[in-house]
């Protein structure tokens, strides 16, 4: 039994498609997603690719109990006694900065001993709008999951992040398990009534997916919230480097290869951004702790949209 539960729901679109696309990787790699649904499930995001130019969105979600987290924090204090004793903070826009630089494979060896899922789901700006008649008038016919006058792009970003939420709910927690999102602060999140909106979205797309009538809480808070634990930034920073690296390395990584299960060996980093390069290699280590999945979103020839989902792995010739 894997650890993802699907929900073949087809006509909740491209959740469904996200859904499948793991489905079938975890029955190729039993050992895909790492169980996190014992306790407080603890779900951090952060995203990538906004920008005008970018090819591709990234989501990046970093899934893990409360208890999983407990145990890795001595390692992560040792860390950042050695490493960055100053509490400066990691993160990908500045790891060209010399201290961050030179902690970074050091941050990431870290993060290889953390047990938990990171699962990020990259979208090509060719799929378009996730909203059936678009933005405006998905702002018309749920007017309380949207603060009046948000711009179109904001809703897109808000329903994308609710029902990727939705998503990892429906597919990693179960009904009685509270839950804590952990969000980028950005503009979708930025005032108490954005957060209460989108709080009301994201119950509406569980509740579609799941059919739950007595869901234990689902709070969130941004990273700007007050009184959060120092340690916080960094298992936020971990989606964040793994959002700005997936970005990058979008046009080396496979799409579709005509069946449901593949290996691509990547053999090109030398040609990208060093951080992602790095990440990369990291991220194919065998002994890390971190179990990983990234779904991809893309049309194909026929123009129609299909997700795949794929591991980074090192092949047995390096070693």
């Amino acid at each position: 039994m894997t650890v993802w539960r699907p929900f073949n729901i087809p006509e909740s679109g491209y959740s469904d498609l996200i859904s499948q696309a793991i489905e079938r990787a975890s029955e190729r790699l039993p050992t895909l997603l790492r169980p996190v649904n014992r306790g407080l499930q603890v779900v951090f995001s952060d995203y990538s690719g906004q920008h005008q130019g970018a090819t591709h969105e990234a989501y990046s979600f970093l899934v893990a109990t409360q208890d999983q987290i407990v145990e890795w924090l001595p390692l992560r204090q040792r860390f950042r006694d050695q490493w960055l004793p100053d509490r400066r903070r990691i993160s990908f826009k500045q790891l060209r900065e010399p201290m961050r630089r030179r902690a970074f494979p050091h941050f990431l060896n870290l993060v290889g001993q953390l047990p938990a899922n990171l699962i990020t789901i990259m979208i090509s700006q060719h799929v378009g709008s996730f909203v059936v008649g678009g933005p405006a008038a998905l702002a018309r016919e749920l007017n309380d999951c949207f603060v009046p006058g948000t711009p179109n792009h904001t809703v897109e970003k808000i329903y994308r992040l609710a029902l990727f939420v939705a998503t990892l709910n429906a597919g990693l927690r179960e009904e009685a398990q509270r839950s804590l999102w952990i969000s980028d602060h950005d503009e979708t999140l930025d005032t108490f009534e954005k957060r209460e909106c989108f709080g009301r979205l994201a119950t509406y797309l569980t509740f579609g997916l799941t059919g739950w009538r007595n869901a234990a809480d689902h709070g969130f808070v941004t990273t700007a919230a007050s009184g959060l634990p120092e340690w916080v930034e960094d298992v936020a920073a971990i989606p964040d480097i793994a959002a700005g690296a997936s970005a990058r390395l979008c046009d080396l990584l496979p799409v579709f290869m005509g069946r449901p299960t593949w290996t691509v060996p990547i053999s090109q980093f030398d040609k990208v951004d060093w951080r992602a390069r790095l990440f990369g290699d990291w991220l194919s280590a065998r002994e890390s702790e971190l179990r990983h999945v990234l779904v991809r979103l893309e049309r194909d020839s026929l123009g129609m949209v299909r997700a795949s989902a794929q591991q980074f792995v090192r092949r047995a010739s390096d070693g």
